[in-house]
């Protein structure tokens, strides 16, 4: 009788212990579904599948929700600027919701009273706010977007989390294609005929895109070398003269910027001897709603900007408002247009 037990209670714990092992299933004391995910950040998480209420610490993380067609999850506004605006004026939903972001900063007392299932935060946050969240009752993930097959897996992550696997697919398929048209484009021109360019962060002119970064990776991915390639960080300082010493054929400005323009840089008389300044070859990267040089998927609409700004003849049929108005409509609910996006 004591075997009979003891066989019985070993196998109904090895049971449990199998199905523990896999996401998506069932457990019979909690009747709760789950996912377990392993984020971006590296750290494994189980996540119930009842999540209804989401914060976006980023505004990568809202166009990714956007884009998966989850919006109404979102507990508060998290995007940046003008592209916050926008919608707010589009989407009266929308404009009643708290501001979640201060600048580029976030409040977090307010985000905890709001009292949401899940956080969406940026790789690079503060892990000792990630534990502050977590001790408030609050499942975190961390997304990342230096590159764009990280972008991509973010989207994959958050889909995985939602239950929305095929909408995070459909989104990826469609960046891909703005990339594979850009590259089909590309690989008539050779080489050593590749535009050599710098690309200028907000804060100020010295200041550029290391090889680390995104707007690298647009860059690489619209035909153009990255004259700062081998520079480590983010937004790295450097020196007029050594902008000369790179001599790039074309500067483009970080969409951030507020602090100068192209006319402060055509003008600057350190800069006098730089191919870029002599040939007015200077460009405000895109847009005023919502920027496509920041980590998302929407950077691919960078990307192709970027190449025809770069080679205009192989891009001649291209036109980018209305590529941006398709991809916008579908991705975020309303056109680039109505949004009152400018290139």
């Amino acid at each position: 009788m004591k075997l009979r037990i003891f066989l019985i209670l070993s196998v109904a714990a090895g049971s449990f212990a199998l199905l523990s092992m896999f996401p998506g299933i069932m457990y019979p004391e909690t009747g709760k579904r789950t996912v377990e995910v392993t984020d971006q950040m590296g750290r494994h998480i189980v996540v119930p599948k009842s999540v209804t209420r989401i914060a976006a610490f980023h505004h990568m993380g809202s166009k990714i929700v956007y884009a998966l067609g989850a919006k109404n999850m979102l507990v508060g506004q998290a995007f940046f600027r003008n592209e916050g605006e926008a919608i707010a004026r589009m989407d009266p939903a929308f404009a009643g919701k708290p501001q979640l972001l201060q600048g580029h900063t976030v409040n977090n007392e307010a985000i905890i009273a709001l009292k949401p299932d899940l956080a969406i935060v940026y790789a690079s946050f503060d892990i000792s706010e990630v534990n502050r969240l977590e001790n408030a009752g609050i499942i975190v993930v961390a997304i990342k977007g230096e590159t764009f097959r990280e972008s991509f897996e973010s989207v994959r992550l958050v889909g995985r989390i939602l239950d929305r696997e095929k909408e995070a697919e459909d989104y990826i398929a469609a960046s891909e294609r703005l990339l594979n048209l850009t590259k089909i484009r590309l690989e008539r021109i050779p080489a050593e005929k590749k535009l050599k360019v710098i690309f200028s962060g907000p804060r100020n002119m010295y200041t550029v895109a290391t090889g680390e970064m995104l707007q690298s990776r647009v860059l690489e991915a619209a035909g153009a070398y990255n004259v700062a390639q081998g520079l480590k960080g983010f937004w790295a300082a450097v020196s007029p003269e050594q902008i000369v010493a790179w001599n790039p054929d074309v500067i483009f400005l970080g969409s951030g910027l507020d602090s100068y323009g192209v006319m402060e840089m055509l003008s600057n008389a350190q800069l006098q001897g730089v191919k870029a300044v002599q040939n007015k070859r200077i460009y405000v990267f895109p847009s005023n709603v919502g920027w496509w040089d920041y980590p998302a998927p929407h950077c691919v609409l960078g990307t192709v900007w970027a190449a025809k700004t770069l080679y205009p003849e192989q891009f001649a049929d291209i036109d980018i408002k209305k590529t941006a108005d398709e991809f916008y409509k579908k991705y975020m609910g309303y056109t680039f247009t109505s949004m009152g996006g400018k290139l």
